[in-house]
């Protein structure tokens, strides 16, 4: 053993025993933590990616930048004096040779040197080097964000993740998540069991990694009983690969009920100091398998004449009827109370490495170990109400999965209004369309129910009449929404300029840009056939404008005298905008939800604001305004229920969502505790513009200040990605 895993292992050990391992860690969605070397932009994996977090944790590092002495000299940095590095060992595959001619003489090039050319060793070689920390070297630049990805397109890839695999995964009520290597299933609880989505795909992806040890996947033994040392040097591989996953995807990391298994790691290192080695290979090659998606070439060949796998179901019972088994029913035992269910008749199976229930012993003595076995099929149509009542939608009963569009009232809603639209489908593998439009909300929908596996040319003839049928729905879709944005502009042409409204007045604003409808009532009653017609805005109401980035009319939001808002049915929203103010290329564009919001902080700045209508088209309209204006600095003059806790106070996350995707600013109105407001209207009616002029001004002389630094030291791609530093310091001014 060198002194080198002894080292490692006995940190290690030391952290386990304080809770602190980088593994027992919770990391939160979004976040990225794993160590990666600025010189060649390469992360470190293994255990090289384990020892420098592990070492971080200890000596208090918050910088996951690490490199060699030359390397930071190349820089030009240095190496504090007194500094300790940290060694790294790593196996080298190649190597350079000089490269000969059919004589053996060394060939050279232009400059009389000689060309090398790289091989591949027969036997690799272990190599070490010295790493410091960018907290240990000075002269260095900040360290430049990385932004991970959006929760969109974290749980799309994560999502897809599962899908490749074509693992099959059963969902059961309850609290408990694992792999049965016998039938090859994993079983998961529910999904709206989970707080949120990263919950879950991280519980998910934590049990696909022990799936991969399959032996027809990675050919790992999986054969060992729970508490057994070769059980828990398998959740040790499993676990340290969630971790691994979770930064890649930005869904983050749980450690969850795994920390039990702290002793069984503690006595395993203790006996074999290279068992955290071996586990952080294991760990990358099943983070490499499902990121690489290795299992889905892996099973795109197989044969069409092959048979689904049959997975042995026990259906739910009434408990008189848990009397006897007819047949063989298997147990899931932790090592511990294994004499516990062999004194009441369980068997133990050899071949299955599992125990079970031989025919005609009774089950009721034997329940407690039942559970997790006991699947329930989920009908799609109720799936899908669960996901709809997530999204905010209001039905009464199941929805209906016929292909068209149905509208539904969503929370908030007053009696008669219809905010929220959905599309169900039932053909082929049950899936659908979600749309709040109060909120913002958009999404599609999958049912998790499995799927039996169908030959190439059946998926491909699938695949290609999905693509169509959802290339036909865009476009019926893109039409409505071209003849709801012609019905409105006719009304628009003949509006007249706003000068005074009570809604205006009430809010304290002007009106910029806005009109007033005085050609009456006006209807939208295409969206469906069977629907009545949409009373969108009648003679005297508020109109503002909803333009995309380019400048085209798809609409207007609608305020009747008493504040009540309406967009019109089948329009556009998404993307849509309307601004205040004149937009220059390098000044700054202030973005808000609603109208009133972004006129107060226009008035109160002088500076352009764009009204993005609610706080799901934050990141929306904040993206297009970065592609088109990037060297405009963009801040997010988002809204903040300080009364909710976070989880809940959805107009800051997506606020914050805003501003980390388009590497901009974010300033929240600074409310009393006492206060019920939410956004920068309710502080001018609460405090008076003067204070609201206060706090916006502030903020905004710290971003320019700093955008003004950063582009003096930094190029603008530096700045870009820099710029979210203020991130933090902007909310701190404005809480």
């Amino acid at each position: 053993m060198s002194d080198y895993a002894k080292i490692v292992s006995e940190s290690i050990i030391w952290q386990l025993e304080q809770g602190t391992a980088p593994w027992l860690r919770p990391w939160q969605a979004g976040e990225r933590f794993l160590p990666f070397n600025p010189t060649t932009g390469n992360a470190y994996k293994g255990i090289n990616a384990v020892w420098l977090l592990s070492t971080s944790e200890n000596r208090g590092y918050g910088d996951t930048r690490w490199m060699t002495y030359k390397q930071a000299v190349s820089l030009d940095a240095q190496v504090n004096k007194g500094e300790r590095g940290t060694m790294i060992q790593f196996w080298k595959w190649h190597d350079e040779i000089p490269k000969r001619d059919e004589e053996g003489r060394p060939v050279l090039d232009e400059q009389g040197n000689p060309i090398k050319i790289a091989v591949r060793l027969q036997c690799p070689t272990v190599r070490s080097a010295i790493v410091f920390n960018a907290q240990q070297i000075s002269g260095l630049p900040e360290l430049e964000q990385k932004v991970g990805l959006s929760e969109w397109d974290r749980h799309t890839e994560a999502e897809a993740i599962l899908t490749d695999s074509q693992a099959q995964v059963i969902h059961v009520p309850g609290n408990r998540a694992f792999y049965r290597p016998s039938s090859d299933t994993i079983t998961l609880p529910l999904r709206e069991q989970f707080l949120s989505a990263d919950n879950y795909y991280a519980t998910a992806l934590h049990e696909l990694g022990h799936w991969t040890g399959h032996e027809s996947r990675l050919n790992r033994d999986l054969q060992h009983p729970f508490g057994s040392e070769g059980y828990a040097k398998e959740e040790l591989r499993a676990e340290i690969a969630s971790l691994m996953l979770g930064e890649k995807l930005s869904i983050g990391h749980d450690p969850g009920q795994h920390v039990a298994y702290v002793s069984s790691w503690i006595k395993v290192l203790q006996e074999d100091p290279r068992a955290i080695f071996k586990a952080c290979a294991d760990a990358e090659k099943i983070t490499q398998y499902l990121m690489g998606r290795e299992m889905h070439k892996v099973q795109s060949h197989v044969a069409e004449t092959e048979k689904p796998i049959q997975v042995p179901v026990l259906k739910i019972q009434e408990e008189s009827a848990l009397k006897t088994t007819p047949e063989r029913v298997y147990l899931d035992v932790p090592y511990a109370e294994k004499e516990a269910v062999k004194k009441l008749g369980a068997k133990w199976d050899r071949q299955e490495k599992s125990w079970y229930v031989p025919t005609g012993i009774a089950l009721e003595p034997l329940k407690q170990w039942l559970q997790g076995q006991n699947t329930v099929s989920k009908d799609p149509q109720a799936e899908f109400s669960s996901a709809l009542q997530e999204a905010g939608l209001q039905l009464e009963g199941l929805p209906i999965m016929d292909g068209k569009l149905h509208r539904v009232p969503v929370e908030g809603d007053k009696l008669g209004q219809k905010n929220g639209g959905y599309v169900g489908f039932m053909d082929g593998h049950p899936a659908g369309y979600i749309n709040n439009y109060k909120t913002g909300f958009e999404t599609t929908w999958k049912s998790e129910q499995p799927v039996n596996r169908l030959s190439d040319s059946e998926r491909l003839r699938l695949e290609q009449e999905a693509t169509q049928r959802q290339l036909k729905r865009a476009q019926e879709r893109e039409e409505l929404q071209s003849q709801t944005a012609d019905l409105v502009a006719d009304c628009w042409l003949n509006a007249a300029p706003a000068q005074n409204h009570p809604y205006l007045e009430r809010k304290g604003v002007q009106a910029h840009g806005l009109r007033v409808n005085i050609c009456g009532s006006v209807e939208i009653g295409h969206a469906q056939p069977d629907e009545p017609a949409q009373q969108w805005s009648g003679h005297g109401e508020l109109l503002i404008p909803i333009v995309d980035i380019n400048g085209r009319f798809w609409g207007a939001q609608s305020i009747d005298d008493q504040g009540r808002k309406s967009f019109p049915r089948g329009g556009r929203i998404q993307g849509g905008h309307h601004v205040l103010g004149t937009i220059q290329e390098g000044q700054p564009i202030l973005i808000s939800e609603g109208y009133a919001t972004a006129a107060t902080v226009h008035e109160s700045l002088g500076l352009p604001v764009v009204v993005a209508f609610n706080s799901g088209n934050l990141p929306v309209v904040a993206q297009a305004f970065r592609d088109k204006h990037p060297s405009s600095t963009l801040v997010i003059a988002g809204d903040n229920d300080h009364t909710k806790p976070i989880e809940k106070n959805v107009g800051l996350q997506k606020a914050q969502e805003a501003a980390q995707k388009v590497a901009g600013h974010l300033l929240l109105p600074k409310f009393e505790k006492e206060s019920t407001g939410t956004d920068w209207n309710d502080l001018a009616q609460a405090k008076g513009k003067e204070d609201v002029r206060h706090q916006l001004q502030v903020g905004i002389s710290l971003i320019t200040a700093q955008a003004k630094q950063l582009t003096q030291q930094q190029s603008p791609s530096v700045l870009e990605t820099k710029a979210t530093l203020t991130l933090k310091k902007a909310q701190v001014l404005a809480r």
